[in-house]
C-alpha cells in the first residue's frame, strides 16, 4: 500500500497544478475581456463622435466636418477605419483607401493588409434618417501584447507552483512527524520502555492512541488479575499439601488417615477443575476484543449445560439488542461464566440469565436453588469464603466477579431471586 504521505503529496501536487492552470486561464481570459471592452467603449465613443459630425450642405449630399474627425483616420492604413452608410450615400475614412469594412454582423474581421480588426458598428437615426456607422481598430498589437504577458505570467505561475509544491512538502512532512514520534514510542514500548503512549497526538490519530493505551491498560490488569489467581491457588492449596505432607511421614496409615489423606487430595483435585474450567470459560479470545452476548453466551451456556449434566439444568438467556459492549471479551466471559458457575452449581432445576443495554451493560443472573440469608450476602464476595462447605469450589468465584466490576467501575448487588434462589446483578457503565 502507498504510504499515506505520497499519497498527500500526490493529492495535494495535483489540487495545486489544477488550481494554477484555472488561475492562469481565468487571468489571461478576463484580461484580453477586459482590454476588448476598452477598445469596444472607445469605438463608440468615436461612432457617436462621427454622428455628431455628419452634416448636409444645400444639395442634400452628406459630408464630415474633417476639424471634428481624427487625424488618425486620415493616414492611410493606420489601423483605425469607419464606414458611414445613409440613404445612398456611402462616406468612408481616409485610412481604408481602397478597401472596405464588410457590412456584417461581425465584430472581427480582417481588415487591409491582413490586420485583424475589432469593429464596432450601430444604427442611428439623425433628421428622421436611418444611418449605418460602423468602426473598426487594429487589435494585432493589443493580441501580441497579450500574448507577451500570457507567457511571462505562466513563468510567473509555474514558478509559485514550484514554491508552492516546496512548501506543501515542507508542511505534509513536518505535520507527519507526530506519526513518526508514534512509531518511535511504539518501538520503545515494545522494548520495555515505555508503558504506554503518549495522549498529547493530533486529533485525528487521537482514537487510534487512545484505543492502543486502553488494551495496553486491559493487558496490565490481566496480567495482574493472572498473578492474584496464581496467588489464590496457591494459598488455597498450601494448607492441604502441608496436610499431606504430614500424613505422608506416618509409618502406618489406618482408615481414618487414609480418608483424610483422600479429602485433601480431592480437595486439590476441585481446584485444579476450577481453575481448568475458568480457563474453558475464558475461550481462546484476543485480549481487547469486545463482547458479543448474542454469539458467546450460546458456547458458554453449552460448556456449563456439560459440565453439570447431571442436573439436567435449563438454562434461559436474553439480550436485549444485538450489539458488541466495548469491554474486553475475556473479562466479560469470566464474569458471566462465574456468576452462571456459581449460579448452576446452586440451582436445582433453572437458570436465568438477562443482558440489557441501556447506557452502559445491565446483566442479571438468578436461579430457583436454596438462596442464601441476609446474614451472608455481604460476605459473597470475600476472598475464600464458603457458604456451603458441601458444594465443591474454592471460594474465590464471586471475588473475582467483583474484582472485574470493580475494574470497571460498576456496581454490584445480591438479593433474594423471584423464583426462590440468588438474584445477582450487575451494571457495568
Amino acid at each position: 500500500m502507498k504510504s499515506l504521505q505520497g499519497r498527500l503529496h500526490a493529492g495535494l501536487s495535483a489540487t495545486l497544478i489544477i488550481v494554477m492552470l484555472m488561475v492562469w486561464w481565468l487571468t489571461s481570459a478576463s484580461f484580453s475581456h477586459i482590454a476588448e471592452q476598452m477598445i469596444n467603449s472607445h469605438l463608440e465613443h468615436d461612432s457617436e463622435a462621427l454622428l455628431a459630425a455628419l452634416q448636409r450642405d444645400k444639395s442634400g449630399q452628406w459630408y464630415l466636418k474633417e476639424s471634428q474627425v481624427g487625424h488618425i483616420y486620415q493616414r492611410i492604413f493606420s489601423g483605425h477605419y469607419f464606414v458611414i452608410e445613409v440613404e445612398d450615400q456611402r462616406i468612408r475614412s481616409r485610412s481604408l483607401w481602397d478597401s472596405n469594412l464588410q457590412r456584417q454582423r461581425s465584430i472581427y474581421q480582417t481588415g487591409p493588409e491582413n490586420q485583424q480588426l475589432l469593429v464596432w458598428y450601430a444604427d442611428y437615426i439623425k433628421d428622421q434618417l436611418s444611418i449605418y456607422i460602423a468602426v473598426a481598430e487594429d487589435i494585432t498589437p493589443l493580441k501580441q501584447s497579450l500574448q507577451r504577458f500570457t507567457k511571462f505570467y505562466a513563468l510567473g505561475c509555474l514558478l509559485i507552483l514550484a514554491i508552492l509544491l516546496l512548501v506543501q512538502r515542507w508542511v505534509v512532512t513536518r505535520s507527519l512527524t507526530t506519526i513518526k514520534h508514534v512509531t518511535n514510542e511504539l518501538e520503545a514500548l515494545s522494548e520495555g520502555d515505555l508503558s504506554s503512549l503518549s495522549s498529547e497526538v493530533p486529533q485525528e490519530i487521537k482514537p487510534l492512541v487512545d484505543e492502543v493505551n486502553r488494551l495496553l491498560q486491559l493487558l496490565s490488569q490481566r496480567l495482574q488479575r493472572s498473578r492474584n489467581a496464581m496467588g489464590n491457588l496457591a494459598h488455597s492449596l498450601k494448607h492441604p499439601l502441608n496436610l499431606l505432607m504430614q500424613i505422608g511421614q506416618k509409618q502406618t496409615l489406618d482408615d481414618d488417615t487414609k480418608k483424610e489423606l483422600n479429602n485433601n487430595t480431592q480437595k486439590i483435585y476441585q481446584l485444579m477443575e476450577r481453575e481448568l474450567k475458568r480457563a474453558r470459560l475464558a475461550g481462546t479470545g484476543l485480549p481487547g476484543q469486545f463482547f458479543d452476548a448474542n454469539e458467546e453466551l450460546p458456547l458458554l451456556i453449552d460448556i456449563l449445560k456439560r459440565v453439570y449434566q447431571d442436573k439436567m439444568l435449563e438454562i434461559i438467556y436474553t439480550v436485549q439488542q444485538t450489539r458488541e459492549y466495548k469491554a474486553d471479551r475475556n473479562d466479560m466471559l469470566e464474569l458471566l461464566g462465574n456468576l452462571l458457575d456459581n449460579a448452576c452449581k446452586w440451582a436445582n432445576n433453572k437458570v436465568q440469565c438477562s443482558i440489557q443495554y441501556d447506557n452502559g451493560a445491565s446483566i442479571v443472573i438468578e436461579d430457583d436453588g436454596n438462596g442464601c440469608d441476609d446474614e451472608h450476602l455481604a460476605r459473597l464476595t470475600d476472598r475464600g469464603i464458603r457458604i456451603d462447605e458441601g458444594v465443591a469450589g474454592s471460594g474465590l468465584g464471586l471475588a473475582i466477579v467483583k474484582d472485574i466490576v470493580e475494574l470497571y467501575q460498576g456496581e454490584l448487588r445480591f438479593e433474594r431471586s423471584a423464583i426462590g434462589g440468588l438474584r445477582v446483578s450487575v451494571h457495568l457503565p
